[in-house]
């Protein structure tokens, strides 16, 4: 199996192929998010019948996220009807259920470049542990700031999952949470007592406080 990739007009088409026959495709199309900037769309979705369920769209779908982690993307979403489907992948519904379109699902390719879309109106600094299972690149401690006149977060990743200080003690982090309930949670679909685990105890109630305060600056 091979996935190959060209450029229709705006779109990146992704294709599984055998034998030079196309067995499975995608597209990503671009649109404009809230802030607008670009955000990505995955569109079009097909494995031919026969060949469902033998890794076809898994080999496709890793390729798209290489694709999209390689430009710092933040997050990808789509609009489909089977939502199980793609879960295993770690997409996630980030609509309410009025919302027009319900059966809209995200996935955050970036951690960085997500935490980044958040604003805050005060001094903002927060060490995170974040959880992804799928994509290593995005799972470790960060941490999250912006200066005392508020502003856009900057983030950076400070270690990887598990790494030890030169005590051999575990880094320590304020918080925890997993990148579908971040997700969420940006799409306010959850605040944060119900996205993030809060390891300082003592600081439950303070964190939780800076984390609702945040403001989200992207929709789709």
């Amino acid at each position: 199996m091979e996935v190959e990739l060209r450029v229709e007009g705006r779109n990146l088409v992704f294709a599984a192929k055998e034998k030079d026959q196309v067995i499975s495709t995608l597209s990503v199309s671009p649109d404009i998010g809230g802030n607008g900037q670009p955000i990505y769309q995955i569109k079009n979705a097909f494995t031919k019948g026969l060949y469902r369920r033998r890794g076809y769209m898994d080999a496709i779908l890793k390729e798209v996220f290489t694709c999209m982690q390689s430009e710092q993307e933040a997050f990808v979403f789509l609009g489909t009807r089977e939502p199980q489907v793609f879960a295993k992948y770690g997409f996630i519904q980030i609509v309410k259920p009025q919302d027009p379109f319900p059966d809209t699902l995200g996935r955050i390719i970036d951690v960085r470049s997500f935490i980044n879309l958040f604003e805050s109106e005060k001094e903002f600094v927060l060490s995170l542990r974040i959880h992804d299972e799928m994509l290593p690149e995005n799972d470790g401690v960060y941490m999250a700031h912006c200066g005392p006149e508020g502003g856009m977060l900057n983030c950076i990743k400070i270690a990887n999952p598990l790494m030890s200080n030169e005590q051999g003690e575990k880094l320590a982090c304020e918080a925890e949470v997993d990148v579908k309930d971040l997700i969420q949670f940006g799409f306010g679909l959850k605040n944060a007592r119900e996205a993030f685990k809060i390891v300082v105890k003592m600081k439950e109630d303070e964190i939780c406080e800076r984390l609702d305060n945040l403001k989200f600056k992207q929709s789709v």
